[in-house]
């Protein structure tokens, strides 16, 4: 893989937005909060896995991520945690984190 190839050769990589959780294991937080956007119906929720570091940017805008439950993004952060048995890096919109 070319991304794989990069990496290896020590090439800076910059993830935005959804940008920064493709570089992660997995996308499995995105299909979480937001599974209306797998229109085609995806299966793989693998990332690149560049970092074994699980992202979660926007983690202060609560307008992008409604919940009809009123939970907030924390509470739901802390359900898909226990139920994907890992930790995950929240990000607010000015917010950023170096991985080397």
């Amino acid at each position: 893989m070319i991304v794989k190839d990069l990496a290896e050769q020590n090439t800076a990589f910059v993830g935005v937005s959804a940008g920064a959780i493709i570089l992660g294991p997995n996308i499995d937080v995105v299909n979480h909060f937001t599974p209306q956007l797998n229109s085609v119906d995806m299966k793989n929720f693998a990332g690149l896995g560049l970092t074994d570091i699980a992202v979660f940017p926007h983690y202060n805008r609560e307008d992008l991520f409604p919940n009809t439950a009123g939970k907030s993004i924390e509470d739901r952060l802390k359900e898909f945690e226990l139920i994907i048995e890992c930790s995950v890096v929240r990000l607010k919109d000015d917010e950023s984190i170096l991985i080397q």
